[in-house]
């Protein structure tokens, strides 16, 4: 082959590879705008369903408040209780034995009461005839305040009464946040179990947080509300425990310390509480704090359970004397 041929076919060769070169680029720019025009496509495509569904609930939710004259009842039982009905609070009750009833018909949830239950915990010891009027009476005030702050009629049936039962209208959306809490308990415990830590956490946070404090603790001496009061009260110290060991574990040691002030603001007797308290404040440096809430702890349990702190507070606490990381 002449020379001329082949640096004919040596310059072609050269060519098409710059042009296979140029080809692969053009190529990867335009898969790079397709993979962008398509992502913008899946944004656009989300923010359009979210505003759609957004309309539905708006449109949804003013068909029922056109339709339905039964209020939404937000009863908060969890620390002093407190009633919204369609988001506008009770400031004022035509009667405290009225707001009684209330309660106790909330703690039943929409379960009917007997009226002679209801009659004992509101009136003890009345006549039958007395607290059957006292009943009537306090049940009407009750109807009349839910309606005046839910701007009907005074006829509207919030609060049923059948064959000798009372109970609230099962129509009303009633929201409780005891009720509530008990979900994200229930929930975290679920995902605990499943080895989902994260929605574990999220759930007993969110549990956490609507406890404002104890079961209708406006009434400390009604024995009706005794039960609930201290199962709430247990579940609740049992979710700041598992609060506190996520934030242990995390490192997290000045939430775990958060969570264990307010289970000894519960329960200031609970030695597995202190131990938690001295490890985090060993590790942040602060030793002579540890060494304070062991010494508070000693005071607290031979005073209140007239006993010594257990072996193994007590060997952190040497250890903590000695100088040695807990």
């Amino acid at each position: 082959m002449k020379p001329e041929a082949v640096d004919y076919y040596q310059t072609a060769i050269k060519l098409f590879k710059l042009i296979q070169v140029d080809y692969r680029r053009a190529q990867k720019e335009l898969q790079g705008v397709t993979l962008h025009l398509a992502q913008r496509e899946n944004v656009a495509a989300s923010k359009l369903n979210s505003a759609l569904d957004a309309l539905n609930r708006i449109n949804t939710a003013s068909q029922t408040a056109t339709q339905c004259s039964v209020p939404t009842l937000e009863a908060y039982c969890l620390g002093k209780f407190q009633v919204c009905v369609n988001c506008k609070k009770i400031e004022h009750w035509r009667s405290t034995k009225a707001k009684c009833i209330l309660k106790h018909l909330i703690t039943e949830g929409m379960r009917p009461v007997p009226k002679d239950i209801l009659i004992e915990a509101t009136w003890p010891g009345c006549e039958p005839s007395q607290g059957n009027n006292n009943l009537k009476a306090a049940v009407r005030a009750l109807r009349q305040t839910l309606n005046h702050h839910n701007d009907t009629n005074e006829g509207d049936p919030n609060i049923l009464c059948e064959d000798g039962n009372y109970m609230i209208n099962p129509e009303i959306d009633l929201w409780v946040d005891a009720e509530q809490f008990e979900r994200h308990c229930k929930a975290g415990r679920r995902f605990e179990a499943e080895g989902k830590l994260v929605e574990a956490i999220r759930e007993h946070k969110a549990a956490e947080a609507l406890y404002r404090g104890d079961y209708l603790e406006d009434d400390p001496y009604q024995e009706w509300t005794y039960l609930r009061r201290e199962a709430l009260k247990d579940e609740y110290l049992s979710v700041l425990g598992k609060l506190a060991d996520y934030s242990m574990r995390a490192k997290d040691y000045e939430a775990c310390i958060g969570y264990c002030q307010k289970i000894l603001s519960k329960d200031y007797c609970r030695e597995d509480t202190y131990q938690r308290l001295m490890c985090c404040y060993n590790r942040l440096g602060q030793r002579s704090r540890a060494i304070e809430w062991y010494r508070l702890c000693e005071r607290t349990i031979r005073r209140e359970l007239d006993v010594d702190p257990n072996h193994e507070l007590v060997a952190l606490y040497q250890k903590l004397v000695r100088g040695e990381y807990i």
